[in-house]
């Protein structure tokens, strides 16, 4: 099943906050399908999709096209990457038009060119990525819950042109900077997250959850060098 499964528990309810709304819900089970309702929908640029996910090779990885709101969003991504050494790109805002972007750098989290690294990543090894940026272009990353990367984005590096890409690296660097690796689900929600989220329930648990959340409110870089 997938990396992380969780009953609609105290734990789940603060997996996703409840004032999000969620717009894409790509869980990658042999599909591409968007399980909500949405504008949002999915393109492959290669991989295998199977019945857990996405198994890609570098270069490869989903795309999401359809975002209406450009500025403020958040990105969850269940994945993890073969390579971690130098830099590999995570997520990619200009449809591999420009260098910025979210990179995994030397095994930690990195964005190019504010270079605010934080956050260790490890080779071979299944994390939770939560991407968000809020009204005031503050943009914050988590690894597993863990807060570490922030900054104001005062430049729209962070800004999508519409679509996001996953581990697939831009045209002005020759496409170097990517890894293998595999992406269990994606999830994009249109407001900025305020926490990070640990864990993702299967989409069996969300009507649970969904009554819990109930409950709960009633009782209250220029690079030098191409990489390999």
């Amino acid at each position: 099943m997938k990396f992380l499964m969780l009953a609609a528990s105290a734990v789940a309810l603060a997996a996703v906050p409840a004032q999000a709304a969620l717009v894409g819900d790509f869980q990658l089970n042999n599909s591409y399908a968007n399980a909500v309702v949405s504008t949002l929908t999915m393109g492959s640029n290669g991989g295998v999709l199977g019945s857990q996910g996405i198994t890609f090779g570098a270069n490869q990885g989903p795309t999401v096209f359809g975002l209406t709101s450009l500025n403020v969003f958040s990105v969850v991504v269940g994945f993890r990457l073969d390579v971690t050494s130098g830099y590999r790109k995570l997520i990619d805002f200009k449809s591999l038009t420009s260098d910025n972007g979210l990179y995994n750098y030397n095994s930690a989290l990195n964005f190019y060119p504010v270079s605010s690294i934080t956050q260790q990543i490890l080779p071979a090894t299944n994390y939770i990525l939560t991407y968000t940026r809020d009204a005031s272009g503050t943009v914050t990353s988590y690894i597993d819950g863990n807060p570490g990367l922030t900054f104001v984005d005062s430049s729209n590096f962070g800004t999508s042109d519409g679509s996001l890409s996953f581990f697939v690296d831009d045209y002005p660097t020759g496409q170097n900077e990517s890894s293998s690796g595999f992406v269990d689900f994606i999830r994009v929600y249109d407001t900025a997250l305020t926490t990070g989220v640990t864990a993702v329930p299967e989409p069996a648990s969300w009507s649970l959850l969904i009554a819990g959340f109930g409950l709960v409110g009633a009782a209250m870089r220029r690079r030098t060098s191409a990489l390999a």
